[in-house]
């Protein structure tokens, strides 16, 4: 960001660790490499035996819950002690860390303990800054732009809610670089406790200003999709969870939708379902899945297991193709007019049209797919397992043990490797 925000810059302290960079004084990090004799077979019924052949682990401060950036000549990653590093998209070393604060530790309810940097970061390559938002002991949420060169701080906003306790809320989706803009995306703790409003602040990287969206008029409507927004040519589109309105008759309070927001977090559009406070009132609402862009239409399936085919430019006003989808969580992964989409029960296929087809089902890849290199790329966390799937009929090619993860873990693919959050650093695989 300009000289116009608060800044504080940070001098490189003298402790190395073999060829890393250290940016401060924080504890040494082992790479610990892995090699296993185990082989892997394919076959479209996902039994193939998971493998360590290739799998190396960079042990971090901390679990690291967002997908990783790439940065071109590095990889960087974000814990939840809010240490971010840079890491070489070659071999994984350590080539500078920068520790911003102490992390937050929710009471009540949650399941991220300590809570820290846990939306994935960004990488501005004009500005040559990452960007993070980290939570600290008071819950203050703070976005951070670290220079990509040493991780010295060149910027640092406060972008916390303008309405509700910040204790109860959590920064979880994929920061977005649009327009000039960084867009962090806020919801509430799991257990859904305390007072809290679903958030969205865009952050203007030229002036440092910051312009709100909130999400419901009766509180709630987390926006928590760990995902980035589907990317329009004028709007970014996001999903809202469910709110405190939820009996029929109420006046809509905004959630439980699909919204369009402007580069200044205006709303231009929204879209929900008829179903709207039945859905609030079962949990049952499009926030879990971030929408997708396909074939010239918006998708959206959220917890009920109900597919939406939306108009991009007509939310409001036209009326929805529907279609049985599954639980998503997460992000989709597009090509032409197929998506993959990240459902609970594994991943699956289907061809956009007029009716959207199902093509096929991959049972246990649960996690959000990335599509590269000829193949789908999908963890299945809660066996610790990455999966290479074959796009055209979704049998598996490999699977790899790469170790505990986090929820919703998504592979960053970087030339000829993936790097994977765990929970103790990242995982990378060469296949």
């Amino acid at each position: 960001m300009a000289a116009v925000l608060a800044t504080m810059a940070m001098g490189t302290a003298a402790g190395c660790s073999g060829s890393s960079t250290r940016a401060d004084s924080r504890p040494a990090i082992s790479t610990v490499s892995t090699v296993s004799t185990a082989s892997n077979t394919s076959n479209a019924s996902n039994t193939s035996t998971a493998s360590t052949a290739g799998v190396s682990a960079v042990r971090l401060d901390g679990a690291v819950y967002g997908r990783p950036a790439d940065g071109g000549t590095q990889v960087f990653a974000a814990t939840e002690n809010n240490t971010v590093y840079a890491l070489s998209p070659t071999d994984g070393s350590v080539k500078w860390s920068k520790h911003l604060a102490a992390p937050f530790r929710p009471h009540g309810c949650g399941n991220i303990v300590p809570l820290g940097i846990t939306g994935a970061p960004v990488y501005d390559p004009d500005s040559h800054l990452v960007y993070v938002v980290t939570e600290d002991p008071d819950a203050k949420h703070v976005l951070y732009g670290l220079a990509a060169s040493d991780g010295h701080v060149v910027s640092q906003v406060e972008v916390d809610a303008p309405v509700g306790d910040r204790a109860f809320l959590q920064q979880r989706p994929a920061l977005t670089l649009w327009h000039g803009h960084v867009f962090a995306v806020f919801g509430g703790l799991a257990g859904d406790c305390g007072d809290y409003t679903g958030a969205v602040a865009s952050v203007d990287t030229a002036t440092g200003s910051v312009h709100w969206f909130e999400a419901s008029t009766s509180g709630r409507g987390g926006m928590w999709a760990p995902g980035a927004p589907g990317i329009g040519d004028d709007r970014l589109y996001f999903s809202i969870g469910n709110g405190n309105a939820d009996k029929a008759g109420e006046p809509f309070d905004g959630t439980d939708s699909v919204v369009a927001l402007d580069e200044n977090a205006q709303r231009v559009d929204l879209f929900a379902p008829t179903s709207w406070a039945a859905d609030n009132a079962n949990d049952a609402d499009l926030g879990s899945m971030n929408p997708a862009l396909a074939a010239g239409h918006v998708i959206i399936a959220g917890k009920s297991g109900q597919g939406y085919l939306l108009d991009p430019e007509h939310l409001a006003t036209t009326t929805p193709t529907t279609f049985p989808a599954c639980a998503a969580f997460g992000a989709a992964a597009v090509d032409g007019d197929v998506v993959y989409l990240p459902c609970a029960d594994g991943t699956r296929a289907f061809r956009i049209s007029a009716q959207p087809t199902a093509l096929w089902h991959a049972p246990k890849a649960n996690g959000q797919p990335v599509l590269s290199n000829g193949r789908i790329w999908v963890t299945d966390w809660d066996d610790g397992e990455l999966y290479a799937l074959d796009p055209a009929t979704g049998a598996t090619d490999r699977r790899f043990a790469v170790g505990t993860l986090p929820h919703f873990a998504t592979p960053t693919v970087v030339g000829a490797k993936l790097f994977l959050g765990t929970t103790d650093g990242v995982a990378i695989v060469t296949p």
